[in-house]
Order: structure tokens, then sequence, then C-alpha cells
């Protein structure tokens, strides 16, 4: 029994740990898009999604927002190569994975 609660407490950690993660991911790619004045409704999008997770740690929202700032990250660097870091991109892809 004792080994199955260690197993529960390491699969916790491991979801607390992503979920911070995509936080941070989120709040970078915002932040980002902002900076450089595209996707406002994917800023507002982003900006719900953090409040919500932070009132119920659900960050269903956020994995799924992540995934649309990559996509206009992306696009955005294809005719904008150095305004959008490959780490930052990098950085979004591994959380939304994680």
């Amino acid at each position: 029994m004792c080994e199955s609660f260690n197993g529960l407490l390491i699969l916790l950690d491991m979801a607390v740990k992503s979920a911070e993660k995509i936080k941070k991911a989120c709040v970078e790619a915002k932040d980002k898009l902002t900076q450089l004045g595209i996707e406002e409704q994917l800023v507002s999008e982003i900006e719900w999604c953090l409040g919500s997770y932070a009132h119920d740690s659900n960050p269903d929202g956020l994995y799924t927002k992540a995934g649309e700032a990559i996509s206009a990250l992306e696009k955005f660097k294809a005719s904008n190569p150095r305004k959008v870091s490959k780490k930052l991109l990098e950085d979004l892809g591994k959380a939304v994975k994680a």
C-alpha cells in the first residue's frame, strides 16, 4: 500500500510541475504577443485561461491556448525571423508536450 501511495505522490508532483511549466510558457507567450502587437483576441483568451487556472487549478485551457500561441508566433516568425526567438517556441512546445 505504501508503494502505491508513493507512486501516486510522484504522479501528482509531475502533474503540478507540468501545470506550472505550461502556466509560465503561457505568460511568456502572452507577453511576446503583446509586445509584437498581434493576436489581441488570443492574448485576451490566454489572460482569461490564466485567471481560470488560478481559480480552479485546471490547466486544460492553457494547453489549448499555448498551442494556438505557437501557431501564431511561428506564422509571425516566418516573415519576421528575428522578432520571435527559437527558444520561446521550443519552451512553448516542450510545455505543451509535458
